[in-house]
């Protein structure tokens, strides 16, 4: 072994010391497990209010500028996700997101509704709907989109750039528009011998 494979090892294995400790620290007493492999930017929010908790998975990267907010609900990123700089995804009813899901920026993730408001009783009373949301594995997320409360989007699937989500998303589809409308749809491919679906 030579001397710059040594000093990588040891710059590498400080620098996983330092996430843990910083990490450690920063989410001490609070209901949130992070990955230490995990990068979070420390201009980004992560905030446990009225209950609930957050999960991050392995080598995921929360950029600058984005907000994880549980309002009494629970957040779940798996494994390889990219949370991009001003997005927000709110506990509230539940937001599930599985592994290698790339979200782009300014993408809002809320799942909860409110109910109408009447003459008798005004919307900031009538209360709110909370059926959760969940994103399955290796899906693309693209830039300004928003994913609406009951929503479910399958493996695989392709979120278009500003689209509005309002109904679940077949896997292996692209979904464009307002509301987002399905634009094509792909094949699965036969997973190699020894490749788990």
């Amino acid at each position: 072994m030579n001397l710059t494979t040594i000093k990588r090892r040891f710059l590498s294995a400080l620098i996983a010391i330092v996430r843990r400790v910083s990490i450690a620290v920063r989410f001490f007493g609070r209901s949130v497990a992070a990955h230490p492999s995990a990068w979070i930017s420390l201009r980004s929010v992560i905030r446990v209010n009225c209950g609930g908790s957050i999960t991050i998975g392995e080598n995921c990267e929360i950029h600058p500028f984005s907000m994880l907010l549980t309002h009494g609900g629970h957040i779940h990123l798996g494994d390889n996700c990219s949370v991009n700089p001003f997005t927000i995804i709110y506990g509230c009813g539940g937001a599930y997101i599985g592994n290698n899901v790339r979200i782009g920026a300014h993408v809002m993730v809320v799942p909860e509704n409110h109910n109408p408001g009447t003459d008798a009783v005004p919307l900031r009373l009538s209360g709110t709907t909370r059926k959760g949301i969940r994103i399955d594995d290796n899906v693309w997320i693209g830039a300004g989109a928003r994913i609406l409360d009951g929503v479910s989007i399958g493996r695989n699937a392709v979120i278009g750039a500003g689209s509005v989500v309002t109904k679940s998303v077949p896997a292996n589809t692209t979904v464009v528009g307002v509301p987002a409308r399905v634009a094509s749809t792909r094949l699965s491919p036969t997973p190699m011998l020894g490749e788990p679906r």
